[in-house]
């Protein structure tokens, strides 16, 4: 109690109130500075469900485009497309550039320069057995070869797969002929008939041995 001033009994100093209006631009103030001082973090938020509507049906159309249009890459699909829009007869290609593209697929084993591998692949270039009898070259590749075989004084041991199967008498003609004209090598070329001649010929053999092809190539 202040009796000295009884509008004042409880002593307390005058003008210490703040306005109302004052008293809210403080606590805004001291809000937004607290605020400020708050660490960010990252939100995480579900994936809306049309979101993943639209990516479940863009996938299935996708899946069903390329099950429509994905093409045929079989040898007879690239055959179709070398001659896609020629009209009337169509000239035969150039068999060094077909044996070329189909000597590709040799290149693992018998190496893009034609020297093979020492002791499994034997070389092609400056092999007799390339530019020597077609015969016995062509049943080489329409049957395979199995066991030791002595090129160019060199002894290999591997299998070659027969591709008999996998190429037609033209493919093989056009590959035996490129690898007869590459890699140093010059002899004449293979055509379709040879190569199908040898194939009524052994057609039904298994893969070759040494022996056998050596049995084979006497027999003429």
């Amino acid at each position: 109690m202040n009796p000295a001033n009884p509008e004042n009994p409880e002593g307390i100093r005058m003008g210490t109130e703040r306005p109302p209006e004052l008293q809210d631009s403080i606590i805004q103030m001291h809000t937004a500075a607290m605020r400020e001082m708050e660490e960010p973090r990252d939100g995480l938020s579900p994936t809306p469900v049309a979101f993943l509507i639209v990516c479940f049906l863009f996938t299935m159309w996708g899946g069903y485009y390329m099950g429509t249009y994905a093409g045929d890459w079989t040898g007879n699909g690239l055959s179709e497309l070398r001659t896609a829009g020629v009209t009337g007869p169509v000239a035969p290609q150039n068999p060094m550039l077909l044996g070329q593209e189909i000597y590709n697929a040799c290149t693992q084993c018998h190496q893009g320069s034609g020297m093979g591998l020492a002791g499994q692949f034997p070389p092609l270039a400056g092999s007799e057995y390339v530019t020597g009898d077609v015969r016995r070259l062509a049943a080489i590749l329409i049957n395979g070869i199995n066991g030791e075989l002595v090129v160019n004084g060199a002894t290999y041991n591997a299998q070659m797969p027969a591709w008999k199967d996998a190429y037609n008498d033209e493919e093989i003609a056009a590959v035996l002929t490129y690898v007869r004209n590459s890699f140093g090598n010059k002899a004449e070329p293979v055509t379709g008939k040879q190569v199908e001649a040898v194939r009524k010929e052994v057609g039904t053999q298994g893969s070759w041995t040494l022996q056998s092809l050596t049995e084979y190539a006497a027999k003429k």
